[in-house]
């Protein structure tokens, strides 16, 4: 055994995974930036055309076939909107994935051998994969994320580890999953 990790996945645990994931997606700074500010912006808009046009029609009495049409096409742009903002709302993001996180309170065990390591819980035992399985890491300040080929992610917290040191841990991953730890900025 060359490292082993044991936790308890916390609340911020999971909105740093959420975090990472969302760095996966757009890694450029100010791409997330700006997407974030744009979905506020355009889920707001939407929100507001779909009100007027609503209320316009409530306030002009006009019902036809064709307002009909125009108001299923406003309610669609409600949701839309509130999607939209929602979507660009990350810490509301982070606490619906720990609201939704089934495994609270379990002791999570990563032991890494020579050749494989091996992920255990108290609900569905122990697992064991491969280093080539790892596709990708990236590490922030207290943990470190490894994301394999079936895209499953594996977090481990720095804090956490039992033996081997968290500040070799990325060199130990190049050499046997030949991936390079990215930060999660």
């Amino acid at each position: 055994m060359e490292y082993q990790v044991q936790m308890v996945y916390q609340q911020e645990d999971v909105g740093a995974l959420v975090r990472a994931l969302d760095f996966r997606r757009r890694p450029e700074a100010n791409l997330r930036r700006a997407r974030k500010i744009g979905y506020t912006v355009f889920g707001v808009l939407l929100i507001l055309v779909a009100l007027c046009t609503m209320g316009g029609m409530v306030y002009a009495g006009v019902f036809s076939p064709l307002a009909i049409v125009t108001v299923i096409i406003a309610v669609l742009c409600l949701l839309g909107g509130v999607a939209l903002v929602r979507r660009a709302d990350s810490k509301g993001m982070e606490r619906r994935s720990w609201k939704r996180y089934p495994n609270k309170g379990m002791v999570l065990t990563y032991t890494f051998y020579k050749d494989h390591f091996e992920e255990e819980d108290e609900a569905s035992g122990k697992h064991e994969f491969p280093y080539l399985s790892i596709k990708s890491a990236n590490e922030d300040g207290g943990h470190f994320f490894l994301f394999t080929e079936t895209n499953a992610a594996h977090m481990l917290r720095k804090d956490g580890f039992l033996q081997g040191d968290p500040a070799t841990f990325a060199a130990f991953l190049k050499k046997k999953a030949a991936v390079t730890v990215d930060p999660v900025e």
